[in-house]
């Protein structure tokens, strides 16, 4: 699409005016980076969602596993989740040290980078892995915590790449390698994550609003927590550069674009689908299957997802702005995360 490639362009802009100066102010950088990378991740989103209408509706093979839907109990229990995990790192840094932390979470992160790898991958080279990823290497289930775990060859060739990938971050510390990551790691989670729909998605971030005060506002706990890790978990943005060339660094942690990153797609989705005509779609499939169509269903459902009216997509986006406003206010006055 002709907007990612805008997006890209501009992110890629943005690195690499920071590179040589800070000229570009640092309320504006991170608001154009926060906007981009979301609008990427929506795109993303809406095109796993053909995906997912062909496999079901026209080859008929079934969906994917790939998508993780959040539920209702899911979008309640998710701060929850997120206070206690959030709480455990900042104790287990007190307890264990900075140092400690951040090498696991390097782990966790070079294992959990491997989906966003294959992702990665498949998007460039399509389904030329495919004979790769079909007999299970390893078929782990444990039904008492509800863990299965399934590998095939493919995935033990991503999990490589994604070790790597790591320790180059552990050796180079690169601001801008550092962003790259993040925006492969954004962009994976906007496409495979779908919230149901707006009542849960009205839910998790009404809690996650009060999440946030308590956390930034009534403890220490997000910001000790956010500036002591040192792993590819925020965007980095440099700022008062020096005679030697060095900079300080704001940032921006990727919850602050995947939360409500998740709810923009969910609008750029739903757009498309209140402007299908279902009737027609189906009458195209059969008409495919006959091979008498004229017009194939896949090309309706693409012409559509770009002509579409993003209404929905627009005002949320509008919305998220000015909530990015706000908080930068917010920071410049009381000058607090």
């Amino acid at each position: 699409m002709k907007e990612q490639a805008f997006c890209y362009t501009i992110l890629f802009s943005l690195t690499l005016i920071g590179v040589f100066t800070d000229a570009v102010p640092i309320q504006v950088s991170i608001t154009l980076h926060s906007m981009l990378i979301i609008a990427l991740g929506s795109f993303k989103s809406l095109e796993e969602m053909l995906k997912q209408i062909k496999k079901v509706h026209i080859d008929k093979t079934g969906g994917s596993s790939s998508i993780e839907k959040m539920s209702f109990n899911d979008a309640w229990q998710f701060p929850v989740v997120a206070g206690v995990t959030l709480c455990g790192l900042y104790f287990s840094m007190q307890y264990f040290g900075k140092d400690a932390v951040n090498y696991f979470l390097m782990v966790y992160i070079a294992m959990g980078g491997t989906q966003g790898i294959k992702a990665l991958l498949e998007a460039f080279f399509g389904n030329a892995f495919a004979n790769y990823d079909k007999d299970l290497l390893i078929d782990i289930s444990v039904k008492m915590i509800d863990l299965e775990l399934q590998v095939t060859l493919f995935d033990l060739f991503c999990f490589f790449i994604s070790c790597i990938q790591m320790g180059l971050y552990i050796w180079s510390k690169n601001w801008v390698y550092n962003n790259v990551l993040c925006l492969i790691f954004c962009t994976h989670a906007l496409q495979s994550m779908f919230i149901g729909n707006f009542k849960n998605g009205f839910m998790l971030l009404t809690l996650l609003f009060f999440y946030d005060i308590f956390f930034v506002f009534g403890t220490d706990v997000m910001l000790t927590v956010a500036k002591g890790i040192d792993a590819p978990i925020k965007l980095m943005f440099p700022k008062d550069y020096t005679k030697e060339g060095k900079a300080a660094f704001s940032i921006l942690g990727l919850g602050d674009i995947v939360i409500p990153g998740i709810f923009v797609s969910l609008c750029l989705r739903f757009d498309f689908l209140k402007t299908i005509k279902p009737e027609y779609l189906d009458k195209l499939i059969k008409e495919s299957e006959k091979g008498t169509g004229k017009e194939d269903p896949m090309t309706y459902l693409i012409n559509t997802a770009v002509k579409c009216d993003k209404s929905y997509f627009k005002a949320v986006n509008i919305g998220y702005l000015l909530a990015m406003i706000c908080t930068i206010v917010v920071m410049l006055v009381f000058e607090h995360g």
